[in-house]
């Protein structure tokens, strides 16, 4: 087994690589913003939810996952669609 920064890469069984996983707090930290944000962005009422693993009452997230990766990529896109020829 290899460690490379967040991912855990696992050559010998051909298995996907593990992520780190965050708590709420943990992602808030991260990005700077509060946890309330980041628990209100999982709800099914948001539009482009972060993706994240529900286990039962707690909510967790894979620190650079594809996924993840992604749905920061469309935000800063939308972000900065919102303030051009303003």
């Amino acid at each position: 087994m290899k460690i490379t920064g967040e991912q855990v890469e696992n050559k010998s069984d051909g298995a996907p690589p593990f992520f780190e996983v965050l708590t709420a707090k943990d992602l808030a930290a991260r990005w700077r913003v509060p946890e309330s944000w980041i628990r209100e962005q999982t709800r099914s009422r948001s539009a482009d939810p972060i993706p994240h693993v529900r286990l039962g009452r707690y909510v967790r997230f894979s620190w650079a996952s594809p996924e993840l990766s992604d749905w920061w990529k469309r935000r800063q896109s939308s972000a900065g669609s919102r303030f051009k020829g303003g």
